[in-house]
């Protein structure tokens, strides 16, 4: 499979496994993206991982499928890039949208549709070889993948724009300091580091995590007014709950808490 989804200790670990391919994204792999995350949707995990298998998280895009589309009509060509964007664009809403938290493992080639996935998630960490690109620009094309969404509440209206125009790729240590990742490790410390972290997520009051996302989401439009409504709503909704009972508790007691 092209993508699979492993499960332990309840992270869901989503694995971008076409390493000769640099896990660029033809149709077959853009489907069984967008079939994986809905599966996710389904299950409710404590936390999602998305990594990939080999030198680089992705490449985005396949060229060469697209380069087999242009043999075709252009009504064909529209065809089958629509159902390539569609399956894609639906695989982000999807991952953006999960009530649980997801982390990112970035490692090499970060690019394109690469890009734009990676941004939908909640955090990521890189590797120190990862280098994140625009590339669209350079097969004469704009975002898919939520990329136009993403990239200016992440970085700024104008710092994206200079991301997009002039498509010079960020080192892992650049998308530090403009805030893209929490935390630059070796290589060969990308999986434990992840799985450090997962662990922590998952060890995490799951129904706060899950308002904290929604809160702070909707926080980037709208007013204050409605920023407050919001936060008081759900303030008060998780007062009732068990992981709230526990944390006061064990704040009290001086002792870390234990969250179902």
């Amino acid at each position: 499979m092209p993508v699979h989804v492993e499960r332990c200790e309840g992270i869901a670990f989503l694995t971008l496994d076409q390493p000769q391919r640099r896990n660029s994204f033809d149709l077959s792999m853009a489907v069984a993206l967008r079939d994986a995350v809905r599966g996710l949707a389904l299950e409710a995990p404590k936390v999602v991982v998305l990594r990939s298998r080999g030198e680089h998280f992705s490449v985005g895009g396949d060229v060469h499928h697209f380069q087999h589309l242009l043999q075709g009509s252009p009504d064909a060509r529209s065809a089958g890039v629509a159902q390539l964007v569609g399956a894609v664009n639906e695989a982000v809403h999807g991952l953006t949208n999960l009530p649980c938290p997801v982390l990112g493992l970035l490692n090499g080639a970060v690019a394109g549709f690469g890009l734009s996935l990676a941004l939908g998630c909640d955090l990521l960490v890189a590797a120190e070889d990862a280098r994140l690109v625009y590339a669209y620009g350079a097969i004469g094309i704009t975002p898919d993948g939520g990329g136009s969404w993403h990239l200016p509440r992440h970085l700024g209206l104008h710092r994206a724009l200079a991301l997009a125009l002039l498509n010079r790729p960020l080192s892992a240590q650049e998308a530090q300091a403009l805030g893209l990742v929490v935390e630059v490790v070796p290589a060969d410390a990308l999986p434990a580091t992840g799985l450090a972290l997962a662990r922590r997520l998952a060890g995490a009051a799951a129904a706060a995590q899950t308002g904290a996302k929604r809160l702070l989401r909707a926080g980037l439009e709208g007013d204050l007014a409605s920023a407050l409504d919001r936060e008081r709503g759900v303030f008060v909704s998780l007062c009732a709950s068990d992981d709230f009972a526990e944390g006061v508790e064990a704040f009290c007691e001086r002792r870390p808490a234990s969250f179902g």
